[in-house]
C-alpha cells in the first residue's frame, strides 16, 4: 500500500502523454473451448507489457512521486521507471481502491454522520457517530450507546466528509525521489501486468471448386480489466514463453457485512426486520466462448482493414504481429484486427478413422462415422507460407448459395513449411466398420490377431479415406498391412480411394508380445 513520509510532498502524474503496449498470451488453447473458471485462470496467465511516456515537473527536494492511472493488474516489480533526475529511494504500488468496504475500514475511529429517515413522515435527521468496527459488521457509537447500521428498523445511512488517505478510484504506483534541482522530466514507465490475452481467430471460407479456400485470420485482444489503452501502438508476440507464477492484485473491492443484533440499538426499540436476502454472486468477469459479448466484454470492437494488416516479424524465436496503427484497448473490450488474408489456398478433403491397436470390436451398434478433415500444407506454392500462431478456426461452406457453417477447430501453432489438418465434424455418409476376424496364441507368448475394416461412401461423389493406427504401444508390431503407409500424428496412415457408392474391405495385422 502506498504510505508517504510526512516530510515528503505527493507529486501526481494523473495520466500518461502516450502508451504503446505488447502482449503476450496465455497457454490455454482457445477462449471458445474454455469454461468461465478456465477463462478466468487464461486472463491470469495473459500479460501485457505497457510502456508509458509521461512528462512532470519535479521541484527540488525529496517527494513522493505518484503515478495515477496504472493497469489495475500490474505487477509491482516488474515495474521500472527511466528518465528521473534523482535517486529513487523507495517505490510503492496503491491497490487500494476506494469501495464501500475500504471507505468504512479506513475511517475506524473517525466521526461520520449518519442520515436518519422517519419511514411515516420522511423526515431526515443527523447526528455525528463514532465508527467503531466495519465493513464485516458496521458498528457505530452514538451518544446513547452503540448499535449496528441497518438495524434500526427504519432507513439509514453513513455520509463521509471526505476519502481517508490512501484510497484512490484508480490503482496508482508511487515512488519517493530525491531531485537534486527543479526539473522537467520526461519519464519512461514501464511494467508488466495480467487481465490482457490474446488469441488468433481464423475463418475459412471454401470455393466452389471444393480444392481452394480463402483463410482469414484476426487477432483477438481481450482486455478483462478496468484500465483502457487509447491510441496505443499495440504488438502481439506469438509463441509460449518461460513464465514463473507471480501474484498481482486486482484491487478487488471490499463488500459491506451487515450483522444485525436481536434488537434495534443498546438502549431501546423493538427487535427489526429480517435482512433482505444478500444478492447473487456477480458473474465472472471473463469473456464468453466465442463472441465473448457477455460478462465483462462491455463491447466488441472490428477494427481490420483488408488493405492494413497486421505486420508479421520475428522477435528472437518468437513471431511479433505489430498492428498497423494504433489502437485504443478500452476496459472490458474484446478488439479484433485483421493479420491474415490469403485467396485460394489448396486443400485436400479426406475422412479419417483412428483405430484403436487393441480392440475387441465385438460392439454390436454397427459402423462408425469418419472425420471430415482438410488438410492443408503451410507452403506459399499452396497459398500460404505464413507462421500461423495458434487459435481457433471455423469452416464455412456455400449451401444454396447461401454461407453455412461447417465445423470449428482448435488450431497449434504451425510453422512455415509444415502440414496441418482441421478435423471440422464426422461424415454421416462415409463409414467405417472395424472388425476383429482371429486371434491365435504364439509358440513364444504373445497373441497374433488379424482385423478387416469395412469402408463405405454413400456420396455422390468420389472420396479419400485415411485409416490411422496408433504404433505407439509396448510390444506391438505391424505383421500385415494393406498397403504401404506414412505417420501421421505418430500413427500409421493408410489412404484408399473410394468412387461414389464405393465400398472396400481392407485387412491388417498386428502382434501383441
Amino acid at each position: 500500500m502506498f504510505f508517504s513520509p510526512a516530510f515528503a510532498d505527493t507529486i501526481a502524474s494523473t495520466a500518461p502523454d502516450k502508451v504503446a503496449v505488447t502482449l503476450y498470451r496465455g497457454d490455454s488453447g482457445p477462449f471458445q473451448a474454455l469454461d468461465d473458471w478456465q477463462r478466468e485462470q487464461a486472463m491470469a496467465k495473459g500479460l501485457i507489457l505497457v510502456t508509458e511516456t509521461r512528462t512532470v515537473f519535479l521541484p527540488a527536494g525529496r517527494h513522493t512521486l505518484r503515478f495515477d492511472g496504472v493497469a489495475d493488474g500490474l505487477i509491482a516489480q516488474s515495474a521500472a521507471v527511466e528518465g528521473l533526475p534523482g535517486e529513487a529511494v523507495e517505490r510503492n504500488y496503491d491497490y487500494a481502491l476506494l469501495s464501500p468496504g475500504t471507505l468504512l475500514e479506513r475511517s475506524l475511529g473517525q466521526s461520520v454522520k449518519i442520515v436518519r429517515t422517519n419511514r411515516k413522515t420522511g423526515r431526515q435527521s443527523q447526528e455525528e457517530v463514532v465508527l467503531r468496527q466495519g465493513p464485516d459488521g458496521v458498528v457505530l457509537q452514538t451518544a446513547t450507546g452503540v448499535e449496528a447500521l441497518g438495524c434500526s428498523g427504519g432507513v439509514e445511512r453513513l455520509v463521509f466528509d471526505s476519502v481517508p488517505a490512501g484510497l484512490s478510484d484508480k490503482p496508482a504506483l508511487s515512488t519517493l525521489i530525491d531531485v537534486p534541482a527543479p526539473t522537467q522530466a520526461t519519464l519512461t514507465l514501464s511494467y508488466l501486468a495480467i487481465g490482457v490475452n490474446w488469441q488468433a481467430d481464423y475463418v475459412a471460407r471454401i470455393n466452389p471448386d471444393g480444392r481452394t479456400l480463402d483463410l482469414t485470420g484476426w487477432l483477438t485482444l481481450v482486455n478483462s480489466g478496468g484500465t483502457s489503452f487509447a491510441d496505443a501502438p499495440t504488438q502481439a508476440v506469438a509463441g509460449k514463453l518461460a513464465r514463473e507464477t507471480v501474484e498481482a492484485n486486482r484491487g478487488e473491492a471490499k463488500a459491506i457485512s451487515r450483522q444485525c443484533w436481536p434488537m434495534d440499538t443498546t438502549t431501546h426499540g423493538r427487535s427489526p426486520p429480517p435482512p433482505p436476502a444478500p444478492p447473487p454472486p456477480p458473474a465472472p468477469m471473463m469473456a464468453r466462448a466465442g463472441a465473448m459479448a457477455d460478462g465483462f466484454v462491455e463491447e466488441i470492437a472490428v477494427t481490420g482493414n483488408r488493405s492494413k494488416l497486421a505486420e508479421q516479424s520475428d522477435l528472437g524465436d518468437y513471431k511479433l504481429y505489430t498492428l498497423p496503427e494504433p489502437v485504443t484497448v478500452g476496459a472490458r473490450q474484446t478488439k479484433q484486427v485483421a493479420f491474415l488474408d490469403q485467396k485460394a489456398v489448396s486443400f485436400q478433403r479426406l475422412y479419417v478413422f483412428t483405430l484403436d491397436a487393441s480392440a475387441d470390436y465385438d460392439d454390436p451398434e454397427g459402423p462408425e462415422a469418419a472425420r471430415v478433415t482438410l488438410r492443408l500444407e503451410n507452403k506459399p506454392g499452396d497459398g500460404l507460407g505464413k507462421p500461423l500462431p495458434s487459435g481457433a478456426l471455423a469452416v464455412m461452406e456455400t449451401a444454396g448459395g447461401r454461407p453455412a457453417f461447417a465445423g470449428e477447430q482448435a488450431m497449434r501453432d504451425v510453422a512455415v513449411g509444415q502440414p496441418f489438418d482441421l478435423a471440422i465434424g464426422e461424415a454421416m455418409d462415409v463409414q467405417v466398420r472395424p472388425r476383429l476376424v482371429s486371434e491365435q496364441g504364439r509358440r513364444k507368448g504373445g497373441t497374433r490377431r488379424t482385423y478387416e475394416v469395412d469402408l463405405t461412401n454413400a456420396k455422390t461423389a468420389p472420396i479419400t479415406v485415411e485409416l490411422r493406427l496408433p504404433s505407439d504401444l509396448d510390444n506391438f508390431k505391424l505383421v500385415s498391412e494393406p498397403g504401404r503407409h506414412d505417420v501421421r500424428e505418430g500413427a500409421l496412415a493408410w489412404r484408399f480411394a473410394l468412387p461414389s457408392g464405393g465400398r472396400k474391405t481392407v485387412r491388417y495385422v498386428v502382434e501383441y508380445d
